[in-house]
C-alpha cells in the first residue's frame, strides 16, 4: 500500500478543496500597503483629539492582541485519536488490528492535527484513511468554498458542495492519478468540512490499492467528517 506522502504528491483533484489562494493573499498585501499609506498620513491628524479623549473620557483597558496559535495539547491529541478509534470502531463491527496516528504522515502544528487510522474489516480486509483538523485559527489561507468544484472539470471527476446544519458546507470529491501517459481514477471519496467559525475537516481516503481494501462510503465517510469530537480547541 502506497504511503499517504506519495498518495498526496501524485492524486489530483478537479480543484483543491482546500489549499492557498494566491490570488487572494496578494490583494491583500496590496491593501495592506495603501492602508499603511493613509494610516501614515491620517496618525498627526488625529493625534491631538486621541489626546483629548484619553486624557478627558479614558476608555476600557486595552485587548492583548492573541499571539499565535499553539499546536494542538496532548489532552486535545489523545481526545482526537480516540475519538477516530471510536468511529472506526462503529463503522466496521469487530474491526481487527486498528492503530490510530503512527503512520508517519501524521503531522502536528499549529491549530492543525493529522491522524491516520488503519485497521482490517471483521474479514481482514485491509483499510486506511487520514483525518485532519484545523482549528479555526489555522495559519494559512484556504481556498473560499465559492471556487471550489469548479465546474471546468475535463476529468469528469466528483465534486459536490453538500450543505450542513449551522452554516457548514461539506466538499465530496472523487481523485485521479494524472500523466502524459495515462489517467487513473482512483477508488473512494475526498471530503472537506468548512464550518462557519474558520474550522475544518478533511478525510483523505481515495487509493489505487488492490480491490480487496476497504474504502469508506459516502455515508460512512460524512459520519465520520461531521463528528463534533473532531474539533480544536485553537
Amino acid at each position: 500500500m502506497p504511503d499517504l506522502k506519495t498518495r498526496l504528491r501524485e492524486v489530483a483533484v478537479p480543484d483543491p478543496p482546500l489549499g492557498f489562494d494566491t490570488d487572494e493573499v496578494a490583494d491583500r498585501a496590496a491593501r495592506h500597503v495603501r492602508q499603511r499609506r493613509v494610516g501614515i498620513a491620517g496618525t498627526f491628524a488625529l493625534a491631538a483629539a486621541v489626546a483629548a479623549v484619553v486624557v478627558f473620557a479614558p476608555g476600557p483597558a486595552p485587548v492583548p492582541a492573541a499571539g499565535p496559535p499553539s499546536p494542538p495539547s496532548l489532552a486535545e491529541q489523545a481526545r482526537i485519536r480516540q475519538a477516530l478509534a471510536a468511529a472506526v470502531t462503529g463503522l466496521y463491527p469487530g474491526v481487527r488490528n486498528l492503530t490510530v496516528g503512527t503512520s508517519p504522515a501524521d503531522a502536528i502544528g499549529p491549530a492543525r492535527m493529522a491522524v491516520t487510522a488503519t485497521f482490517a474489516d471483521a474479514s481482514g480486509q485491509p483499510g486506511s484513511f487520514q483525518l485532519t483538523v484545523y482549528g479555526r485559527r489555522s495559519p494559512g489561507d484556504h481556498v473560499p468554498v465559492a471556487r471550489s468544484c469548479s465546474e471546468l472539470n475535463p476529468a469528469g471527476l466528483r465534486c459536490d458542495r453538500i450543505p450542513q446544519p449551522a452554516g457548514a458546507v461539506l466538499l465530496v470529491s472523487e481523485a485521479a492519478y494524472v500523466s502524459e501517459e495515462s489517467f487513473v481514477k482512483l477508488r473512494g471519496l475526498n471530503g472537506v468540512l468548512r464550518r462557519a467559525d474558520g474550522s475544518a475537516v478533511t478525510i483523505l481516503d481515495a487509493a489505487d490499492d488492490a480491490a480487496d481494501s476497504v474504502q469508506l462510503t459516502e455515508e460512512q465517510l460524512v459520519k465520520v467528517i461531521t463528528d463534533p469530537a473532531f474539533t480544536l480547541s485553537g
